[in-house]
């Protein structure tokens, strides 16, 4: 369909004309003019794929264009003094990635890199084939176009943790103005608060969930001892801001990159997939890329540095079919090694506990018909208002720690309310890759009830997971070994065991209690050995129905030289490699304690700074 809007003729004119025809067509064209401003191109960079050519040479390469590479390629673009490419496999993003509610449509798509672990007899037992999904975003604004949308930076401990392993430069007093600096709150009950940015260009919203559910569960968690707020806080509760501004996603490349869509000196080309880095492998120095475009084979060089910024799972296969990697993996699939470092090792992900369904047998939530549905999205197109452009209970939030007083939580607690026969459970039960069995037995429960998921997140695991390249062929998905549940202590598993019965003293709080609040015995068929409710049959469905909430970091890891598991330093430069940098998710050293989406654009900033700093120092020593 043209969305340059031109007059329509009326399909039925014997039957509609006059003043209620003309009122009736200038609805439909105020309806499809209003569609046309979701998934508009013109609010990003133009595509220059198709005048890329084989030799070109620019000042800075960005491999990716995510939550860390679109602050990189806005960063070094915006004085103007450098020739910057942004390189994305993807395309521009779609209408639906636009709409906040519709976030899970987007999984599996051809926005999505449709990513899947190794099966495991430790985790995933209860998905299709052994296999948890991975979605990673393949589109322009990299996963920040896909993802729920919250914005939460982590615990002071974090960042703090990260200084003393090494990396100085990245206390969380040092890192806290690289947030502000992109933030931009609109959040009426937080203008008084300064915790947030004001003047940058991220669009911070807040979203408050007008039901007595909501109110249930805050007053649960105040019940058992935690603190309400209007703001992120270390323990306690709260409702999260997101990046949606006017009922719209922000997406990172929307915000940043598209900030500078008409500066010359700023190239983005969509549909690039990066084949590896060209390195000397005499000088050991990045000379550019290889890339495919176009159904060509080019190379593109850099006369400054390549930064890689393609996420957690990109950017260290990148390194491995460069050449840099662990030497034993790489000889054993045929890549030369050019530097010996433990790309891909450090694999940390937010494993949730995802089937914690609670009926509730008093909660009078009116069912939305399919009419009605219409009705929603009329308003959304309309004025940008309803539900559809939130995310229901979604960004209510509740940080807890199952074992101390600690300041620290060790379990991030989000909720799904699931309206009687909602249309989006089946949506979001295809997502989790649940086998059909279990899908039947959570269905039927919701054709009977309103029930509300507690989806229990891990958010400092002990365990460690690896990837790997499948082959020498960068098309080639890498292997995901998350290493869930692997833990020599397993203290993993046992932190979730612990999170349910957190879950459970809420339910059984007077707040939940007046709604009847109770939790579903799903039937996991290899659990069934297991006494409901006893410890092994807890443990037995964490195994089963555990999944990713999509946060993998670590596989680059930043640290100084001295740590033998390191390949970044803390100005993110690759150990023994020069003029190559990793810029994104993949040099945390651990994880943070919430939603990373956050901190890998504070990272961006952190690490475009970096950059900018090291070439004006060169520059001003000429």
């Amino acid at each position: 369909m043209e969305c340059g809007i031109q007059g329509l003729e009326a399909p039925c004119p014997g039957n509609i004309d006059g003043v209620s025809g003309n009122i009736f067509l200038a609805l439909i064209n105020t309806l499809l003019a209003s569609q046309c401003l979701l998934g508009r191109k013109d609010v990003y960079p133009p595509d220059f794929s198709n005048e890329i050519r084989d030799g070109d040479i620019f000042d800075f390469i960005v491999v990716g264009s995510g939550s860390a590479g679109s602050v990189v390629g806005s960063r070094l673009s915006e004085n103007g003094l450098y020739r910057v490419l942004v390189l994305e496999a993807g395309d521009y993003p779609s209408a639906t990635s636009d709409i906040p509610s519709l976030m899970f449509g987007l999984q599996g798509t051809k926005e999505d890199w449709q990513f899947q672990t190794v099966p495991s007899n430790s985790s995933c037992l209860g998905m299709k084939d052994g296999i948890c999904t991975w979605p990673r975003g393949k589109v322009v604004g990299g996963s920040s176009s896909i993802n729920v949308n919250l914005y939460i930076r982590g615990n002071r401990r974090d960042y703090d943790r990260w200084s003393k392993f090494g990396n100085k430069e990245w206390s969380y007093d040092n890192v806290m103005p690289y947030f502000k600096m992109s933030e931009r709150l609109n959040a009426p009950d937080l203008q008084d608060s300064d915790s947030y940015g004001r003047m940058g260009l991220l669009p911070l919203s807040k979203y408050i969930f007008q039901q007595p559910i909501r109110e249930a569960l805050l007053a649960a968690g105040e019940t058992l001892g935690y603190k309400i707020s209007n703001e992120e806080i270390p323990l306690g509760f709260f409702d999260a801001v997101m990046t949606i501004e006017d009922g719209v996603r922000a997406n990172a490349a929307k915000v940043f990159l598209g900030n500078n869509r008409d500066m010359e000196n700023l190239i983005l080309a969509n549909g690039a997939h990066v084949r590896k880095v060209i390195i000397d492998e005499a000088t050991k120095e990045a000379k550019g890329v290889e890339v495919d475009i176009n159904g060509k084979t080019i190379k593109l060089l850099a006369s400054k540095e390549v930064i890689i910024s393609a996420g957690a799972v990109g950017s260290p296969q990148l390194l491995m079919l460069s050449g840099i990697g662990p030497k034993e993996h790489l000889e054993k699939i045929g890549i030369k090694v050019i530097q010996d470092l433990r790309v891909g090792e450090n694999l940390q992900d937010h494993i949730m506990f995802s089937s914690l369904y609670t009926k509730l047998n008093r909660f009078s939530n009116r069912q939305i018909k399919p009419h009605e549905l219409i009705d929603e999205f009329y308003k959304y197109f309309m004025y940008r208002q309803g539900e559809v452009g939130q995310i229901s209970l979604t960004n209510l939030q509740g940080f807890v720690n199952t074992k101390n007083d600690s300041e620290y939580p060790n379990i991030q607690i989000m909720f799904l309310l699931n309206p009687q026969n909602d249309l989006l459970l089946p949506q979001v039960l295809k997502c989790m890759n649940y086998k059909d069995e279990i899908n039947m037995n959570i269905l039927p429960f919701n054709e009977r009830h309103n029930m509300v998921a507690f989806y229990l997140v891990l958010l400092n695991p002990k365990s460690r997971g690896r990837i790997l390249l499948k082959s020498i062929d960068p098309y080639d998905k890498p292997l995901i070994h998350t290493g869930y549940f692997t833990d020599d202590e397993g203290e993993d598993i046992e932190t979730l065991l612990e999170a349910i019965r957190f879950a459970q003293k809420m339910v059984a709080t007077e707040p939940l209690r007046r709604l009847e609040a109770e939790i579903l015995d799903i039937n996991v068929p290899s659990c069934k050995k297991y006494k409901f409710d006893s410890d092994e049959y807890w443990r037995c469905f964490i195994r089963h129905l555990s999944t990713s909430v999509y946060h993998p970091v670590g596989t680059c890891k930043m640290g100084p030289k001295t740590d033998t598991d390191a390949v970044v330093n803390s100005r993110l430069q690759v150990h023994g490699v020069s003029k190559l940098r990793v810029v994104d998710a993949s040099i945390m050293p651990t994880i943070t304690s919430g939603n990373t989406n956050a901190p890998t654009i504070m990272i961006g900033q952190m690490g475009a700074q970096m950059i900018l700093d090291d070439y004006e120092l060169k520059h001003n020593e000429l």
